[in-house]
């Protein structure tokens, strides 16, 4: 079938009917196709805009017309305009995007160059002449010599591969004219972090060349796919999209950073995440993810210090209650954790965050006024950690593994509801998996042979049959 026939009615081409050379002949002409059409309506909306026709209708701009009536992104709608405004300047340019040879991505690469170009050859000495558009010599600073350059690296390179080739000349033009470079200027760095109304931190930033580099090395690593398996062995690709990857790298990173306290001093203390949550609320939270256990850290109305745990001082005994310090029952100072950046956080999150924490348990009056300050004592210690690696080995969920630098140490049995800090109620597991965990979707135990199962919720598996850990069954082949 030729591509005008699949034009007429693209709706009812039915591509699992058509041969392989039929396909392979057809994707390179429509992508042709529709770098002509792209040509069109640059030339269309030139007209537009010079016969002022959007604000003929009642529009602001020829830019909020094409966003308008086209329902197109406004960004995209506004580098029409522009090239549309700017391509008749350019005709040879505007001659090779109608054949359909280049797309607007390209074209908008040599615009953007040119632009700068006067800038960077202002103090050049540059003789006229008559360009040869077959075989241009860009070292010359011409304007058009640089286009003709451009424009034949264009119809052989995609976008990326020009850009690249473009930013080769201004480094060349910079060198000579000593003009500082904006991609290479550290003093035009800019990182914006900010809070949205949802809570969520929205982040922007625009870096130099040197630092964006060394950002995107440290990504590279932790940011690449991760496979895993289902429960026969068979391989999984991983779900996550790439953004999605990077965004757990960078999150990998900075606990990394923020582990090894290699920041400066803030406030007296070395760098770290600080969550402050009410203790009923704390309990509530974990309540809901955990059974609890016969006996713990809760009684009545009252907190039960524990030694190994570190809920309270050591050698302190049951705290009995007093009326001027415990509030009753039925009074609830916060429902919910904080973060001194982020603010208000849900106190499930917060009940994860204290798996593997330090606690510094604070003591309010009535009126939520602290009276007292308990001793900071970390949770897990280095060589429980070394350990947990030792025996899991990464995250220990099925099917996960990922790496031990990944993880957290999860209290099979909540720290706050009494659980001992030991090997034997500790597992590691990656942010997904310590959520879903949290989440009460799957439950784990350690059984007798020294290493955590995993049971699955009935939707999973009606027969809730435990699974072993993934380095488990990688040893074993269970």
């Amino acid at each position: 079938m030729k591509l005008d026939a699949m034009l007429t009615d693209p709706a009812r081409v039915e591509a699992r009917r058509l041969d392989e050379t039929e396909i392979l002949a057809a994707v390179p002409e429509l992508v042709q196709d529709m770098r002509m059409r792209e040509a069109l309506l640059v030339r269309l909306v030139r007209d537009a805009d010079q016969r002022c026709l959007p604000e003929h209708v009642g529009a602001a701009d020829t830019t909020a017309w094409l966003a308008g009536a086209t329902r197109m992104h406004r960004a995209r709608a506004a580098q029409i305009v522009r090239l549309a405004r700017e391509l008749p300047l350019h005709p040879q340019v505007a001659e090779v995007l109608d054949d359909g040879r280049i797309e607007l991505a390209h074209v908008q690469v040599i615009v953007n160059f040119l632009a700068r170009l006067a800038k960077l050859t202002r103090d050049f000495d540059i003789e006229p002449a008559e360009t040869d558009w077959e075989h241009p010599d860009p070292e010359t600073g011409r304007p058009d010599d640089c286009e003709a350059y451009l424009l034949i690296a264009a119809q052989v390179e995609d976008p990326t591969q020009l850009r690249n080739r473009a930013r080769e000349l201004e480094i060349l033009f910079e060198r000579d004219n000593d003009l500082p470079s904006d991609a290479e200027n550290p003093e035009l760095n800019e990182f914006h972090a900010s809070a949205t109304l949802g809570g969520r931190v929205l982040v922007k930033g625009s870096f130099d060349a040197e630092t964006g580099e060394a950002l995107q090395t440290a990504l590279s690593g932790l940011s690449k796919p991760h496979p895993s398996t289902d429960e026969h062995g068979h391989s999984i690709r991983d779900p996550r999209s790439a953004a999605k990857r990077r965004a757990d790298a960078l999150g990998q990173i900075i606990r990394g950073h923020l582990d090894a306290a290699r920041g400066p001093m803030e406030g007296g203390e070395r760098p770290h995440v600080t969550v402050t949550i009410d203790v009923d609320a704390l309990r509530d939270a974990v309540s809901a993810t955990a059974p609890t256990p016969a006996t713990g850290a809760w009684r009545d109305n009252d907190w039960d210090y524990h030694r190994d745990n570190a809920t309270g001082p050591v050698g302190a005994g049951r705290y009995d209650g007093c009326s001027d310090v415990r509030p009753p029952r039925h009074y609830r100072r916060r429902r919910h954790a904080t973060m001194p950046w982020a603010g208000p956080i849900s106190a499930a999150i917060a009940a994860r965050i204290s798996c593997d924490a330090q606690v510094t348990p604070i003591f309010v009056d009535r009126g939520g006024n602290p009276l007292d300050v308990g001793r900071t004592t970390r949770i897990i210690s280095p060589k429980l950690r070394k350990a947990l690696v030792a025996r899991d080995c990464g995250c220990a969920f099925p099917g996960c593994g990922r790496p031990a630098g990944w993880t957290d140490a999860h209290h099979i049995w909540h720290w706050s509801k009494g659980g001992p800090t030991a090997l034997s109620n500790l597992v590691l597991l990656c942010k997904k998996h310590h959520t879903i965990i949290h989440r009460n979707h799957w439950a784990v135990q350690i059984e007798p042979d020294g290493f955590p199962w995993f049971t699955p919720p009935a939707w999973v598996d009606p027969l809730r049959r435990p699974r072993p850990a993934h380095n488990r069954r990688a040893i074993h082949g269970t």
